[in-house]
């Protein structure tokens, strides 16, 4: 029996006025928590481990609070918030298909390959998501998932197998090379007041970068109503 990919949903569809302002106000929570967490590292990933992988889980954050948090909540609040985004992207695709796939292009530059891929080979999306979700399941993979109407049960599944594994393999390197995170700890605790001052630069750089080049989840905010809103 062949493998159909399910079809793409209509270019134009009309929605709750309430729903992109939801969707919207989902991304800017989880932007501005992920940014806190880059801002305030230095001083968190020792003092308030758990606090700082619940605002920023990336895997620098996992592996540095891995040596100093116990299994269970390690496991149970990272997957949450490296979770948290994905549903809402999500939802975004398999709503607003096209139009998302338009917003995509300029807020994840990196992502073209796959993007112009959606509409030349759906087929080829499908098989290529199967391994996407459960290795990288990123804003621009679950967007694309949702656009192609991935089946979602699958996308359920492959995603939470996919996010704890990562969270269990961060927390084994972690241990694996727990001196040299130990002695990396010391650094950032002999100089964590010019760290949090240099973080605080760093990422009002990018911040303000965003917003002027439209680049970036920060700047594709400001274009969000224009490309996915009803006319």
């Amino acid at each position: 029996m062949s493998y159909a990919a399910p079809a793409l949903p209509p270019d134009h569809q009309t929605h709750p006025r309430w729903l992109l302002p939801l969707l919207t106000a989902g991304i800017v929570l989880l932007v501005i928590a992920s940014n806190l967490g880059n801002m305030v590292w230095a001083d968190w990933v020792q003092s308030r481990p758990l606090g700082l992988i619940a605002l920023n889980s990336s895997n620098k954050y996992l592996l540095m609070t891995s040596i100093s948090l116990d299994l269970a909540p390690m496991v149970v609040v990272a997957s949450l918030r490296l979770l948290a985004p994905d549903p809402i992207f999500f939802a975004m695709g398999w709503l607003y298909g096209d139009r998302a796939l338009h917003w995509a292009r300029r807020t994840f530059p990196g992502g073209t390959h796959l993007l112009d891929r959606v509409h030349e080979d759906p087929r080829a999306v499908h098989r290529v998501l199967n391994v996407l979700v459960v290795v990288a399941p990123n804003n621009l993979v679950c967007l694309v998932a949702g656009v192609v109407r991935f089946p979602l049960r699958r996308f359920i599944a492959l995603n939470l197998v996919g996010t704890v594994g990562r969270v269990l393999l961060m927390r084994w390197l972690g241990h694996l090379f727990e001196d040299q995170i130990e002695h990396v700890l010391d650094v950032v605790d002999r100089y964590q007041t010019w760290l949090l001052w240099g973080s605080v630069a760093l990422v009002a750089a990018l911040v303000v970068w965003q917003m002027l080049s439209d680049r970036g989840l920060v700047g594709g905010l400001e274009e969000l109503e224009d490309e996915l809103g009803d006319d």
